[in-house]
C-alpha cells in the first residue's frame, strides 16, 4: 500500500486512515500492544507483534488478495538480495479484506530524500538502481501474469500471451474511458496517443520479468547506509512485463511535485538506462505509457495532483522529442 509521501501533496485525501475499531478488533483476537504502522491510498496497516502485521485494504477484495500471495511466494522464491512481502493468509472481516503477512523492516528510502532536493543522493540513486536489477532479473510466472491491475478487476494478461498486446489493450481501455478528459487538457492527444502506441509497437523484445510497477523511495525500506533490505507495497501495477517500464516509473516517482523534479527525473533516467542497459527512448515511451494508463486511476474527472502530473509528463519536452512531434 503505497503512503502520502510518495505521492507528495497530490494524493494527501485519498489516504485511508487508522481507526480504533481496528485495533480494538485486532486486540479481541489475542494481538497486544496492536499499534499503526502506515497507510496509504489502498489501505491501512497495523504492527501486531511477533514479526507479524495486517493489512486491511479499502478497495482489493479477497480474491484477489489470495492472487497476489501466489504472486508474492513467486517473487520470494527468487532469492532476491532483500526481503519481499509474504502472506500467511487472507481473511474477510466485516466485509473487508484483511491480509495477515510477515513485518518488513528497514527504514524508508523517502525518508533520506526531500521535495526540496536538488539532485538525488548518488547513495540513493545506486540503491535503486540495486532494486531494478534484482527485479530485473526474476522470471515472470504464471501467477505474475494473473494480476489485475490498478482499479480492474480481470487480470492484465487476459486474453493475450504477450506483454506488449496486453499493455495495449489496457491503454486501450484507460482511454476509451477516460480518453474526454485527457483531451481537455492535452489539446493534441489523440496525436501523441496515436505516436505512443506506434513506438511501443516498435520497441524491441525482452525477456518478461517481474514488474512492481509502484517502486518509488517509500517502498524501498534501506538500512543506515542506504542498502536496501526489503521492497514492500506490490499491487498497484504489479505484473509481468517489460523490466523497462519500472524503470522508466521509478525514474519519474523519486521525486514526483519538488521544484527540480523534472531535471531529476532526467537524471535517474539517463542513469538507469546507463547502468542497466536500456535505452532513454524506450523508457520515455514506458513513461508516457504509464501515464495514460494511470492518469484517472484516483478521480474520474482529473481532480487531483496525479492526473495533473501525468498530463506533464505526455506534453513534456522531453516526450515530444521522443515521439517525434
Amino acid at each position: 500500500m503505497t503512503t502520502t509521501n510518495e505521492r507528495g501533496s497530490g494524493l494527501s485525501g485519498f489516504r485511508q486512515v487508522h481507526t480504533a475499531g481496528w485495533i480494538e478488533r485486532f486486540t479481541h483476537r489475542g494481538y497486544s500492544g496492536v499499534t499503526p504502522l502506515g497507510s496509504g491510498v489502498e489501505g491501512a496497516t497495523y504492527r501486531l507483534g511477533d514479526g507479524a502485521v495486517a493489512k486491511v485494504w479499502g478497495r482489493r477484495r479477497e480474491a484477489e488478495l489470495v492472487r497476489m500471495q501466489g504472486f508474492y511466494l513467486d517473487v520470494a522464491r527468487a532469492g532476491l538480495p532483500f526481503a519481499t512481502p509474504v502472506i500467511l493468509r487472507v481473511e474477510e472481516v466485516d466485509g473487508v479484506a484483511v491480509t495477515f503477512e510477515q513485518e518488513l523492516y528497514g527504514q524508508p528510502l523517502q525518508q533520506r530524500l526531500a521535495v526540496e532536493d536538488v539532485e538525488l543522493d548518488p547513495a540513493a540513486m545506486d540503491c535503486v538502481v540495486e532494486v531494478l536489477r534484482a527485479l530485473a532479473s526474476v522470471p515472470g510466472t504464471d501467477a505474475m501474469r494473473e494480476m489485475p491491475v490498478l482499479d480492474e478487476e480481470c487480470p492484465l494478461w487476459a486474453g493475450t500471451d504477450d506483454f506488449p498486446s496486453a499493455l495495449v489493450a489496457l491503454l486501450e481501455r484507460r482511454v476509451a474511458r477516460f480518453g474526454g478528459t485527457l483531451r481537455s487538457h492535452v489539446p493534441d492527444f489523440d496525436r501523441r496517443y496515436t505516436r505512443i502506441l506506434e513506438k511501443l509497437d516498435a520497441l524491441d523484445s525482452v525477456p518478461t520479468t517481474v514488474i512492481h510497477g509502484d517502486l518509488f523511495g517509500e517502498n524501498i525500506l534501506v538500512d543506515d547506509r542506504l542498502r536496501p533490505v526489503s521492497v514492500l507495497d506490490f499491487g498497484f501495477l504489479s505484473t509481468a512485463g517489460d523490466p523497462r517500464l519500472d524503470a522508466s516509473i521509478t525514474a519519474a516517482t523519486m521525486n514526483m511535485y519538488g521544484p527540480h523534479a523534472p531535471a531529476i527525473a532526467a537524471a535517474a533516467t539517463d542513469r538507469f538506462a546507463a547502468d542497466l542497459g536500456y535505452s532513454v527512448e524506450a523508457m520515455l515511451i514506458y513513461r508516457a505509457a504509464y501515464a495514460v494508463a494511470t492518469s484517472n486511476v484516483f478521480t474520474p474527472d482529473g481532480s487531483d495532483g496525479h492526473f495533473l502530473w501525468c498530463v506533464a509528463q505526455l506534453t513534456g519536452a522531453d516526450l515530444t522529442a521522443a515521439l517525434d512531434l
